[in-house]
């Protein structure tokens, strides 16, 4: 448990830094986002879905993958969005 206190403790100022600076923050998770939705969108429109590996999943999976990506990246720019409005 010490262990999880440490690691913890050790994000403390960047965490500290990111409280202080919400534009950063924001900024972030818009191009993460961005990144996650772009990609999540470029394989519904090609119709080839990739994993981690590069190996083409197919069918079912490769729908649900995309879909979450897709997902995935709104959230992100959701998020990014508000932390960039409301600070």
């Amino acid at each position: 448990m010490n262990q999880l206190y440490l690691l913890l403790a050790r994000n403390e100022a960047l965490n500290k830094w990111l409280g202080e600076h919400p534009m950063v923050l924001g900024g972030i998770f818009v191009a993460l986002g961005l990144a996650l939705g772009g990609s999540g969108v470029y394989e519904l429109r090609t119709g080839v879905t990739r994993d981690k590996y590069g190996n083409v999943v197919t069918g079912t999976w490769g729908k649900l993958l995309t879909n979450i990506r897709v997902v995935g990246g709104i959230a992100c720019i959701a998020f990014g969005v508000y932390k960039l409005i409301m600070g």
